[in-house]
């Protein structure tokens, strides 16, 4: 899908994650849900090269 932020266009890529419903009750606000946990949680990539309004910072 791609989006824009403040004129900025960019591609996203969305995992499948799978998740398993467990038996743990949760409330929010009067509301009742049921606790999903995820089963394989996808590995982060970290990027090398960080920049800060366009300088590289180490």
């Amino acid at each position: 899908m791609q989006l824009s932020y403040r004129g900025v266009k960019y591609n996203t890529h969305n995992s499948a994650v799978e998740v398993t419903e467990s038996q743990e009750i949760g409330h929010y606000r009067g509301a009742t849900y049921h606790v999903r946990r995820v089963l394989n949680a996808p590995a982060h990539k970290t990027s090398d090269v960080l920049k800060y309004r366009g300088a590289i910072v180490h």
